[in-house]
Parts: C-alpha cells; sequence; structure tokens
C-alpha cells in the first residue's frame, strides 16, 4: 500500500515517464515536468550501474532542464541503498528522479531498504518521483517485472513482482510499441484486475497529482486499460503460452492534456 500521508500536507507527485536518457525530446518533456515540481528543484537521480554507461551527459540534460541541483548515484548493490550521505539528499530533494533498463533490476536493488523507506515517506509528504524508462515500472505496487511482446494476451506472458509501491491503482509498461505492449498489459490485469493498465509512449509522461487525478504530458500518447467490468477471464485454466480470453474492458487513447481520474475511472475537464 502507498505511504500514509504526512498531517497537512498533500503528496508528491508520481510521474510515469518514458526513457528520459535516449528519447529525442526528452529535455524538452523533463524541462515541461520540473517546472510543475517548482523552480529549480534539487534532483536525486537513481541509476543501475548496468544502465549508467551512456550517462555522461545526463546531468548536463537535468540542468538544462531546470535543475538547481543535481545528485546521480549509480546503485551495484543493495549496500549502495544505505549510503547516509544518499538518505540525506532525498531527505532535502524536491525529486528522485529513478532510471532503469531492467525494472526487477532497480526494485532488487532498492527494495525493503532505508532508500526505498525514505522515498516513500518523502514523497507522502510532498517529493515528487519520476521512474524513466523501466523505472515507470518499479513506481507501482504491482510491478511489470517482464513479458512478451505482440497484441494477444498470452498465460505466462507478463510477471507480476512487487515494485516500490508509491502507488496501487496501476501497472505501467513502458517499453517497445503500443501493439507489443498491449498482450503484456492484458495479460497482467487478468493477474490483478483491480489495478488499471497504462502503456506509455516515448517523449510522454503521466503525472498522477495528490488527488489521484492522472494528468498526460508530451508528445505521444497514453493507453489506459480499465478491467473494472471485466465479466470473463479463463487464464487461470490454461497451459503456458496459451492466449486469454477476457471481455468487457475499456480501453481509453489519452494525449497531451488529457486527465483521468483514477479513484472513479472516468476522464475530467
Amino acid at each position: 500500500m502507498p505511504a500514509k500521508l504526512a498531517p497537512d500536507r498533500n503528496r508528491g507527485l508520481i510521474i510515469a515517464a518514458g526513457d528520459l536518457r535516449a528519447e529525442a525530446g526528452a529535455s524538452t518533456l523533463l524541462a515541461r515536468l520540473f517546472a510543475l515540481i517548482g523552480t529549480q528543484p534539487r534532483v536525486v537521480a537513481l541509476i543501475p550501474t548496468e544502465a549508467a554507461d551512456d550517462d555522461v551527459d545526463f546531468d548536463t540534460t537535468l540542468y538544462n532542464a531546470g535543475a538547481g541541483e543535481v545528485r546521480r548515484q549509480t546503485l551495484q548493490t543493495r549496500a549502495d541503498s544505505e549510503q547516509r550521505a544518499l538518505l540525506d539528499a532525498v531527505e532535502h530533494a524536491h525529486l528522485t528522479l529513478l532510471l532503469a533498463e531492467q525494472p526487477l533490476r532497480l526494485s532488487t536493488l532498492i527494495g525493503g531498504t532505508q532508500l526505498a523507506r525514505a522515498i516513500r515517506r518523502r514523497n507522502a509528504e510532498g517529493m515528487a518521483v519520476i521512474g524513466g524508462g523501466a523505472g515507470a515500472a518499479v513506481l507501482c505496487e504491482h510491478m511489470l517485472a517482464h513479458g512478451v511482446e505482440g497484441a494477444t494476451p498470452r498465460s505466462g506472458g507478463a510477471s507480476l513482482a512487487p515494485g516500490l509501491g508509491l502507488t496501487n491503482r496501476i501497472i505501467v509498461d513502458q517499453g517497445g510499441h503500443a501493439s507489443d505492449r498491449l498482450g503484456r498489459l492484458l495479460a497482467a490485469l487478468a493477474l490483478n484486475p483491480f489495478a488499471l493498465g497504462l502503456g506509455l509512449d516515448a517523449a510522454t509522461a503521466a503525472v498522477i497529482g495528490p488527488d489521484n487525478v492522472l494528468e498526460v504530458v508530451g508528445s505521444g500518447g497514453v493507453t489506459l486499460i480499465d478491467p473494472a467490468e471485466m465479466r470473463d477471464s479463463n487464464a487461470a485454466q490454461l497451459e503456458h503460452g496459451a492466449p486469454i480470453r477476457i471481455t468487457n474492458l475499456r480501453l481509453h487513447a489519452l494525449t497531451g492534456g488529457a486527465r483521468y481520474d483514477l479513484d472513479f475511472r472516468r476522464t475530467v475537464d
């Protein structure tokens, strides 16, 4: 479950975004997101070792987007998540940025550590958290760890694991083309029909405010799948790899500026 809100304070923004290091236009998207957080935010960027090779210029990207101060921490072992200097930086940050190429790798480095607890608590106190690339999946309580490509959901086509748990409202898939994500999201929702499935395009972010209203920011789109009225699924009866039957789902295609209430499951003006 998400961390309890601090008295008299609003939870910070929870932002799921595409790969903020490799995508063209990532600096423009970051600038728009930073503008929502505040002037010259203090940023802590967390990056697993295997995802850090191409990040020589990423600090410059963050400063160009409007960051006032940047601390970039490469995570190699779980011990790195217990460093006092890093924990102090999170305590004073306006934004923590989670970047990864594989969500399971990042979650095993920070899950259950003092760092994870600090991020959850600080988000409840008002600090924003952005998950970029595979880091977007880690934001969720139910993390889509991996899955197969294709538009048809299949038994075993999605694997869920515990994420950071900032929100339990959504399951995020930010990888590949929209048609490839569809099958993974549907397979994941067959396992957990409580959540909403969220597919992110490149150069696009889904910004969840303290009121649990999601707003789309960026030049691409967000596919949102609502299984609340699902009538039938044979996911529990199938052999591995068999196609899953799911009926009566709602699908929304949201673009920049669109807003969606995650609690009441409806678009809002």
